[in-house]
């Protein structure tokens, strides 16, 4: 399951609980419970993602909501100002025990099928870009250089909204709670109160409306582990898993990388443009000679988990192969759309191909033909052409083409060993803008494309 399906299950259950709020009345303290400590959970899980996407706190101190009101109030600093309203939304001045009981009211099961479902967004996060620690994955990478990053907290703002909707019915509800339980949370109810009338739901319209238009992070996902044998690909969804797995295997494991996944991850880059550029032969130009450079390597053949990620490729690729190139209009459109995710792919795996035939050409297991030999058997009138070969190096022809091909979209240091940026997610991330606080980093240049240089054979 993806950020985008957690995002629209958490929405989807805090809608409801809003609903059930003005509807239901509270029956039970087990009830009562459950919804005010996920109501709680809501927000810190909310604050916990922010920190994710961005790369650490905006702000390192948690005020209280007198201070809190005061920052929310600051022109500018959207990004301080939407943890600030976070976190304080979180403290309640009471600690609430867990109480046993089944739980029965609609209110309470949906708020906590919302805290659940934002704590998954949040483990995905962190899945690619750990607290404390460097990205992961080519994900996080590219999360890091800014990809994602404004449509994640537009994602984020939109369910605190949501989430402020159910503090404006809260206090209302817990007034009918049975006995002493309306005083019991009291604490939760004036809470709920400040977060209604503070102007963290103003913050996070303006959040909303930067994010518009930017690149998603609908489709970020744990990817599972290569499987043996490789599951069969029949939709675009099987086909990005199958691609995941391999790729964010072989991300993590480049010293295992053959010529067979550079050759099968090349033609599923060069597949996917053919299907996306309507079979135009002059759109594909990267993947092209990346595929036709990688076909004239050698290498043995892979075994274990390497064989797995390789066969995830081979029936990813097959099933690309299968499909008739897409026509933009009329019943073409949607199909193209659902293809075209596969675009948001190819940026990781050419990265991760990179990474692993660097790692390949210093272990020298990738080969070149040679020069070929003619020989003549005893006896006979003929010769026999010998074919050779010989261990690739990073000046060959062939290397660099293939080099070349692969960093068409990303910059590299200048020894060549390895991406900086490598796989920014959508291919050209957007960075935060002015008005956002955010974590500092270093910009970037483009790369220079490289002239075309007269091949020698």
């Amino acid at each position: 399951m993806t950020f985008g399906h957690w995002h629209r299950e958490a929405y989807e259950a805090l809608s409801a609980a809003t609903l059930a709020m003005g509807q239901l009345a509270a029956n039970t303290a087990a009830d009562i419970n459950t919804a005010v400590t996920a109501r709680c959970a809501i927000f810190a899980q909310l604050a916990r993602a922010t920190e994710l996407l961005v790369g650490g706190r905006p702000t390192p101190e948690t005020p209280d909501r007198a201070r809190a009101s005061a920052i929310l109030a600051r022109r500018g600093q959207a990004l301080t100002k939407f943890y600030v309203g976070l976190r304080a939304a979180a403290i309640v001045d009471r600690q609430f025990p867990s109480t046993a009981g089944i739980v029965r009211t609609e209110p309470a099961r949906s708020l906590r099928r919302a805290a659940d479902a934002i704590g998954v967004i949040g483990d995905i996060l962190a899945s690619h870009v750990p607290p404390g620690r460097g990205p992961r994955t080519p994900e996080g990478l590219a999360i890091r250089a800014g990809g994602g990053v404004q449509s994640g907290l537009a994602d984020l703002a939109r369910l605190t909204a949501r989430t402020v909707m159910v503090d404006i019915a809260l206090p209302r509800w817990l007034e009918h709670a049975p006995g002493s339980l309306a005083e019991i949370y009291r604490p939760v109810a004036v809470t709920a109160k400040w977060t209604a009338g503070s102007r963290l739901s103003t913050v996070a319209r303006d959040l909303i409306a930067a994010g518009r238009g930017q690149s998603p992070l609908s489709d970020l996902n744990v990817a599972r582990s290569p499987l043996n044998p490789a599951p069969g690909v029949s939709t675009v969804d099987d086909a990005i898993a199958a691609l995941a797995a391999a790729r964010t295997w072989m991300w993590h494991n480049p010293a295992q990388l053959t010529g067979e996944h550079l050759q099968f991850g090349t033609q599923v880059g060069l597949a996917v443009h053919m299907l996306t550029s309507g079979g135009d032969p002059m759109m594909v130009g990267g993947w092209r000679q990346a595929a036709i450079a990688a076909a004239e390597l050698r290498a043995t053949p892979p075994v274990g988990p390497a064989r797995d990620a390789a066969a995830e490729l081979a029936e990813a690729l097959r099933w690309l192969r299968s499909r008739p190139a897409v026509r933009r209009g009329g019943r073409g459109e949607l199909r193209h759309q659902q293809i075209s995710r596969l675009d948001a792919e190819l940026p990781f795996m050419a990265a991760t191909l990179h990474k692993g035939l660097t790692a390949a050409l210093q272990r020298r297991e990738l080969f070149v033909r040679a020069e070929s030999s003619l020989r003549r058997q005893a006896g006979s009138l003929v010769f026999r052409t010998t074919e050779r070969w010989r261990p690739a190096a990073k000046d060959d022809d062939v290397v660099q083409d293939l080099t070349q091909a692969l960093l068409q979209q990303h910059e590299v240091d200048r020894d060549g060993s390895q991406p900086v940026a490598a796989a920014q997610a959508f291919p050209h991330p957007p960075r935060p803008t002015s008005s956002m606080h955010r974590v500092s980093s270093s910009p970037t240049p483009e790369m220079t494309p490289r002239p075309e240089r007269p091949r020698s054979r």
